[in-house]
């Protein structure tokens, strides 16, 4: 799913609006032939056959900041301009020429820190923290969002309208995770007639950042909800309480999406199981109890990759699961046969080889 930031080059003819807080243009002493300013609009999610809608929250844009930087010669990557935006509509003031432009939504630092970036390799690798992916007021579904395009600032005889416009489509860094159902079917009829609860799901070994070029190397101390233990910290985005009693041959659905999971992208594709913790796959976890015991079934999701969502359709519960909430039930089978031993014979013994009473 991708949001889009629609850019159009327009001359510089009206000032900046109110809103617009615009750094300095540092040129670098490459000849323009003139300024462009550069006015931006946001539409919605866009989907494709391989999409989804997200919803109103996972849609939701605050503040917007743009980058607009040197494209090829000898200043490639630097700095032209940077505005900081918290509502529409969008200007920006840049030298004509070529350009890559960089939009960030719902970025969680301050413009004061932002407005220090003077190159494409400081922006891309700034850091977005899965614990900030949310807004001043703490609401969920404020996702950080980054993407760029190529263009040419146009000097002012070549705008025309219409011709400019450019689509900007900007990814949310992180992954979404969706279990969209439970069934319990035990195939033992003794543990059919036990009672069990669906108690919660939860992701666990989450790599907790990302970096705005996307591609962050993991490093297991940026890792929470390790070796399956939740962080109540970060329960708004990696665990949600079920509490649900299911008979056998029942269940339950979860299409609501207050049940979608979220964790920054995780590019390890082994297991392992190890400790201490070292990188590994992030891993879906659904806490159950059976007969008053807690039991943990374990999905290892493989690589997650940001703005993409792994859906698991139905998890169909067939016996218990693991007692650790790390380790999957690993289920293995065996041919055996039944053998009768001899008899083993103990003579008991006398001097004339009979018992006479």
């Amino acid at each position: 799913m991708k949001q889009f930031i629609y850019l159009a080059a327009i001359i510089a003819a009206a000032a900046l609006c109110s809103c617009n807080k615009q750094s300095p243009v540092y040129s670098f002493g490459v000849k323009s032939e003139g300024r462009a300013e550069i006015a931006l609009a946001i539409a919605g999610d866009r989907s494709t056959k391989a999409s989804v809608d997200g919803t109103e929250a996972e849609n939701a844009i605050g503040t917007v900041d743009v980058f607009v930087f040197f494209k090829g010669g000898e200043f490639d990557g630097r700095l032209d301009a940077y505005a900081h935006f918290d509502s529409a509509p969008y200007t920006l003031s840049a030298t004509t020429g070529d350009k890559t432009i960089y939009a960030v939504a719902n970025s969680e630092y301050a413009e004061s820190v932002l407005g220090t970036i003077a190159t494409k390799a400081e922006l891309l690798a700034k850091l977005a923290s899965l614990s900030s992916q949310k807004n001043a007021g703490n609401k969920p579904g404020l996702f950080t969002m980054v993407g760029s395009v190529n263009r040419t600032a146009a000097t002012s005889n070549a705008l025309v309208a219409g011709v400019n416009s450019v689509t900007v489509a900007v990814d949310r860094l992180v992954s979404r995770v969706r279990l969209q159902k439970i069934t319990r079917a035990f195939e033992s009829s003794a543990l059919a007639s036990q009672e069990f609860s669906v108690d919660e799901v939860y992701l666990a070994n989450v790599e907790s950042v990302e970096e705005y070029g996307t591609g962050h190397t993991p490093v297991a101390d940026e890792f929470v909800n390790k070796l399956g233990v939740p962080d109540d910290s970060y329960d708004i985005w990696l665990r949600r309480t079920l509490s649900s009693t299911l008979a056998n041959n029942e269940s339950k659905s979860f299409t609501d999406a207050s049940y979608s999971l979220y964790a920054m992208p995780n590019t390890v594709d082994t297991d392992s199981e190890a400790t201490p913790f070292t990188v590994r796959n992030t891993k879906l976890v659904v806490k159950a109890t059976l007969a008053g015991k807690a039991l943990y079934y374990v999905i290892p999701l493989g690589a997650i990759h940001g703005n993409t969502t792994y859906d698991i359709g139905e998890l169909v519960i067939t016996r218990p699961g693991s007692s650790d909430p790390d380790q999957k039930t690993e289920i293995a089978s065996c041919t055996f046969s039944v053998e009768v031993s001899p008899w083993t014979i103990v003579p008991i013994e006398t001097e004339t080889g009979k018992y006479v009473i």
